[in-house]
């Protein structure tokens, strides 16, 4: 007998999307958690629950669905890490605050971190967050004008134009009302550099074209290269692979 799957790839894990603890005092953890750690709890939980309002994966409290007291210790064998803006300077508040402290900061996989333990006995590690990376985002329904500039260049003025491009774009462009992102980039050759540019709107772009020094960086970009070619677009479809 031949089965067919209603799915057309193979399912699989994506990863953590909740984290709850079981406490024996509902109440009282719910105190700590609020009080002392400093999370604030969402404006709708459910019944013998709560969830704070953490980021990028909820965390919460709940009353018992087994008997905590079979064990010694909670959570024996289970790392949970909670991101903070600044592991040492929460650290040294749960320390005024008399918190357990179970380890030290130091430096770990995931930057400063240290660990505490709460009124259940749970260890819950505290790392520093990294600082995420800006990255430009391609969204056909944004309705961005998107600016597409191919410059021709000989091979050793190309290092020359990105770095004029790019601090152009870092002191003029980037302050100016609707830029939203651009990318430079090189042919293999050498011999073209393409600025892709999003801006939210004509309109913001044509503004910004006639700002005082735009045409000082645009005769200063135009000499170090042979030619270009600035065209308008419009961004009609964003298609990925499967994993992305």
């Amino acid at each position: 007998m031949i089965t067919y799957s209603k799915h057309k790839t193979t399912p699989k894990l994506i990863g953590p999307s909740f984290i709850a603890l079981q406490v024996r005092d509902f109440e009282a953890s719910k105190t700590f958690y609020v009080e002392q750690i400093g999370l604030t709890p969402s404006a709708h939980n459910p019944p013998g629950a709560v969830v704070f309002n953490t980021k990028p994966v909820p965390f919460a409290i709940r009353t018992p669905m087994v008997d905590l007291d079979a064990t010694s210790k909670l959570g024996w064998g289970v790392s949970l890490w909670i991101a903070a803006t600044d592991a040492d300077a929460l650290h040294a508040q749960l320390v005024e605050k008399g918190v357990p402290i179970l380890l030290p900061p130091a430096d770990g996989p995931f930057g400063r971190f240290f660990a505490f333990r709460d009124p259940d006995g749970y260890a819950i590690t505290v790392h520093t967050e990294k600082p995420k990376r800006a990255t430009a985002t391609l969204d056909a329904s944004s309705g961005y004008l998107t600016f597409i500039n191919t410059f021709s260049v000989e091979p050793e003025n190309v290092d020359h134009l990105v770095e004029n491009l790019q601090k152009a774009t870092e002191e003029i462009f980037r302050d100016q009302p609707g830029f939203i992102s651009a990318n430079l980039h090189v042919s293999r050759d050498r011999c073209k550099v393409v600025n892709y540019a999003q801006w939210r709107s004509k309109e913001d772009y044509a503004a910004m074209s006639k700002l005082p020094g735009i045409q000082a960086h645009m005769k200063a970009a135009a000499a170090l290269a042979t030619g270009f070619d600035p065209v308008d677009y419009d961004l009609r479809a964003v298609m990925l692979g499967e994993d992305e």
